[in-house]
């Protein structure tokens, strides 16, 4: 799966769309080809043109999110922001999407196409290294950040982030997803405040 801009034709999008939402909200296992098709007033050899099979279309929905978190969370690292409500901000725009997915799909991903989950897991594990780490300096640099070694922070939130937001735990523990990355999150950060980081991240609204 590939996190670059590309211009995708109209007829593929439309695919994308349709399919993402109904895979999300109800799993993938009993879609079939046909069915998408048919709902979309398309041929299958239409269907055929842009993807070999449903797996491929099942990355490509889950590359289109991604892409679409991507851009988001760039314009909130490129904001005139301090380093606590870029970092509160990218979990809110990432648990935003997160909550689209839901159980049926996690056990599906599961059951069904593991495979896909680690190369998910890998775009998201790089996403979160990528910028974690610059908010994590310019928390340091602000005072808001006790200076611990980046790399060693950078290791625990991205450790636990991708164990907490996961398809197995989130399946067999009684959380939400949008629960499970907000306290997650909560305890992770007050880690690493300095006296000055606590009073901002008190005074910040953005995930109440």
């Amino acid at each position: 799966m590939n996190t670059e801009t590309i211009v995708i034709p109209e007829e593929k999008q439309k695919i994308i769309l349709y399919s993402r939402e109904r895979f999300f909200s109800e799993g993938f296992a009993k879609i079939t080809i046909d069915e998408i098709a048919r709902e979309l007033y398309i041929s299958k050899s239409t269907f055929y043109k842009y993807f070999s099979n449903k797996d491929i279309l099942i990355q490509e929905s889950i590359s289109s999110v991604i892409n679409e978190v991507s851009a988001r969370v760039k314009l909130l690292l490129e904001s005139d922001t301090n380093a606590i409500e870029k970092f509160t901000g990218m979990i809110v725009i990432m648990t935003k999407n997160l909550i689209r997915f839901s159980n049926k799909f996690f056990n599906d991903m599961q059951v069904h196409t593991p495979h896909i989950w680690e190369k998910v897991d890998e775009i998201r594990k790089k996403l979160m290294y990528d910028n974690i780490s610059k908010i994590i300096r310019q928390g340091q640099a602000e005072k808001l950040f006790i200076e611990y070694p980046p790399e060693l922070v950078l290791g625990i939130f991205i450790g636990a982030m991708r164990n907490i937001v996961n398809p197995e735990f989130l399946l067999h523990n009684s959380y939400s997803i949008d629960e499970a990355a907000k306290t997650g999150f909560h305890i992770l950060i007050n880690g690493i405040l300095t006296e000055k980081g606590k009073k901002v991240y008190k005074q910040s609204m953005i995930l109440k």
